[in-house]
């Protein structure tokens, strides 16, 4: 990449929004980082310069590894893969190829989060015609609700579909450590284990206890489950609003 190059008015009215990847000229087969920009944003990323750094803040895993290139007198390149975007199909293009590389190639991107925190992976094709005709769920007790979205996606990739992990790794993921309104999680009847919009399972705590972590909880074990069960496979999507960080939801508790 040319340090001189700039998209001048011209170009940068044809641009729109676009998405973009940058490259380590050491091993350039995969990119180490996808965004989304619009103007200069894809040659000021590469330069590293795009955001201010304090003396006593570490670098990202991102900006550590431009420092590296540029250090070995190389320049980062960098690749416009769609342009003329509007920024709602920039977002989409980017989640959509951070997943495919996260798949093929994982921990090799550094972008500190998935998608402007929007990527939802990729689906099984099983698991999404579960999803898009599963019932919509309707409290009729005091329930926990626990997202486990990070740890489900190391579960797919093990066992190669949402429908095959094994129900006492899906407790694993679920029992803790969670920062609870302790008396309200007591009052909840049962605790459902949710990931990309569906109940995967259903545990009823036979109690919580400390965890040993910044006050934490986690659950103790389980009892019987059965009266329950029924709740697994059906979607919880419009329980939540999009792009909530929270794993937790309280219903009826």
């Amino acid at each position: 990449m040319e340090m001189s190059a700039v998209f001048d008015n011209k170009a940068q009215e044809q641009l729109g929004y676009y998405v973009y990847a940058l490259f380590d000229p050491r091993n350039p087969q995969w990119p180490f980082y996808i965004g989304k920009g619009c103007g200069n944003r894809v040659f000021s990323h590469a330069l590293g310069n795009e955001v201010v750094q304090f003396e006593d803040e570490p670098l990202s895993a991102k900006l550590q590894l431009i420092a590296e290139i540029k250090n070995d007198g190389l320049f980062v390149g960098s690749r416009i893969i769609r342009f003329g975007l509007s920024e709602d199909e920039a977002f989409k293009i980017e989640a959509s190829l951070i997943d495919l590389v996260n798949l093929i190639q994982p921990d090799i991107l550094k972008n500190e989060v998935s998608g402007h925190g929007v990527a939802e992976g990729i689906y099984d094709a099983a698991d999404l015609a579960l999803s898009l005709c599963a019932k919509e769920l309707q409290p009729d007790r005091p329930m926990l609700v626990i997202k486990i979205e990070r740890q489900w996606a190391g579960l797919v990739s093990k066992h190669g579909s949402g429908t095959k992990v094994p129900r006492e790794e899906i407790y694993e993921a679920t029992k803790g450590e969670w920062k609870l309104n302790i008396s309200r999680a007591q009052r909840a009847e049962c605790v459902l284990a949710v990931a990309r919009g569906l109940v995967r399972a259903v545990f009823v705590p036979s109690g919580w206890t400390d965890s040993g972590h910044e006050s934490r909880k986690k659950m103790t074990g389980e009892n019987q489950h059965s009266q329950v069960s029924g709740y697994v496979g059906q979607s919880v999507a419009h329980l939540f609003v999009r792009g909530s960080q929270n794993p937790l939801r309280y219903l009826q508790c």
